[in-house]
């Protein structure tokens, strides 16, 4: 049976060992359960969904993206590489985060263009650790949004620093909530 199991694992930004200390096993165990190399009792579900907070059913439905035909793999070449034995295989479009939220960039920054439609998972409280190191959308005052690296401090508080040279680097910020972006929508133009 496929779970849903890595995708949570991710989505609370834990490694395989701090998932396999949270449910007290060892992380090959939970390698083997997210592949489906191993069989999954209703005991791990149970478990797994106590870890993530989701219900058990969360685990085992697919969720609601689109299909689309995936054709292969394109090497460097341009060759489509054989889909193997998946001659109609689906890929399927999964919106990676259980609070999305987004926007849409004005002008480019970072490595994120133009035009760009960043989507964040909203973290608050512990789960807010999960936003170190990574770019995330941070309130401002009033309707003000910014999009920083967070660095968490060892207080608690982030370092929030920006993805373009010359910005204000700020230290100490107290954060309600913080947005781990875990998906980039590029829409391509004419000329581009």
């Amino acid at each position: 049976m496929q779970t849903r199991i890595r995708h949570y694992r991710r989505l609370r930004g834990l490694t395989l060992q701090q998932l396999a200390d949270r449910v007290a096993t060892t992380p090959q165990t939970i390698s083997r359960l997210e592949t489906g190399s191993m069989t999954v009792s209703i005991d791990w579900l149970e478990r797994f969904a106590a870890v993530f907070d989701v219900h058990v059913a969360d685990l085992i439905h697919g969720g609601g993206g689109r299909e689309i035909d995936l054709l292969g793999t394109l090497a460097g070449d341009g060759a489509v590489l054989s889909a193997g034995d998946e001659t109609d295989a689906r890929l399927r479009l999964d919106i990676p985060a259980e609070r999305p939220v987004a926007v849409r960039l004005a002008a480019r920054i970072g490595r994120y263009e133009a035009g760009d439609v960043l989507i964040g998972n909203r973290l608050e409280g512990a789960d807010l650790a999960a936003a170190h190191g990574q770019d995330c959308l941070v309130p401002g005052d009033g309707n003000v949004m910014f999009l920083r690296r967070l660095a968490r401090e060892s207080d608690g508080r982030f370092t929030l620093m920006p993805l373009d040279t010359g910005g204000d680097v700020r230290f100490g910020a107290t954060l309600a909530w913080a947005a781990r972006i875990v998906m980039r929508v590029s829409y391509f133009r004419d000329g581009r």
